[in-house]
């Protein structure tokens, strides 16, 4: 893939599974996505957790309407609207 390309596709949330897939704490998930392997768990308090399995460096990760999306990105997901406020409805995937 090229460079560009990789870097714009990874600045995007992915689904990767319904997050029934890791439905206690401690249940683990192995996925790649964009041919990078992730673990995706449940911590001790329920949260869905996303690392890079190479590194160990945690990723971003929400759950919305039952799913689990990561995004593997480096940049600043605040978008700023016109009068300064930050856009928290877009920064993050959600249900329609």
């Amino acid at each position: 893939m090229n460079p560009d390309h990789r870097r714009k596709t990874e600045n995007h949330w992915h689904s990767v599974d319904l997050a029934t897939a890791v439905p206690r704490p401690g249940d683990r998930l192995a996925v790649a996505l964009l041919g990078e392997p992730l673990t995706i768990l449940r911590d001790g308090s329920g949260v869905v957790q996303a690392f890079r399995r190479r590194s160990g460096r945690y990723v971003r990760c929400v759950v919305r309407c039952g799913v689990i999306f990561v995004n593997l990105g480096e940049e600043d997901h605040v978008p700023v609207a016109a009068d300064g406020v930050p856009d928290s409805e877009s920064i993050t995937p959600h249900c329609a």
